[in-house]
């Protein structure tokens, strides 16, 4: 069984929105995983340049599948989403991202887990970060 994750780098054609989703396979110690990819299909892409496929990817188990999903407006201001799924396809978190700052909106697993895994993920892909809102992780 595996998980369906989208995948898309898009442009518009003005070029002043972009859209970025991909997705990770980390351990608990912050190290990532190369995932087995099950299938591979074409999806529609948001906008005009740029292509977007949906992958099915195993997950080992003890691992974590960490998707993002990043957008940027005409403004340059950058938002997102970081969703955080255990080796069975369970969302273990949600978080957002806007203005520098990360903040949680779902969380079924304790704090300081949940701390790891988003400090590794930020660390990883070099995003900016003032500070992390990730208080609402009540066990």
């Amino acid at each position: 069984m595996g998980t369906r994750v989208r995948v898309e780098r898009t442009v518009s054609r003005s070029g002043l929105h972009v859209r970025l989703s991909t997705f990770l396979v980390l351990t608990r110690d912050c190290s990532r995983v190369t995932p087995r990819i099950l299938e591979k299909t074409p999806a529609k892409p948001t906008y005009a340049k740029g292509e977007a496929y949906e992958v099915l990817v195993e997950i080992p188990p003890d691992s974590f599948l960490v998707t993002l999903d990043v957008r940027r407006n005409p403004k340059r201001r950058v938002r997102g989403d970081i969703s955080v799924y255990d080796h069975t396809g369970a969302v273990l978190f949600r978080t957002v991202y806007r203005k520098l700052k990360v903040r949680q909106v779902e969380c079924r697993v304790d704090r300081a887990l949940a701390y790891a895994i988003v400090k590794c993920v930020v660390e990883l892909l070099k995003l900016p970060v003032k500070r992390y809102g990730l208080s609402r992780c009540e066990v």
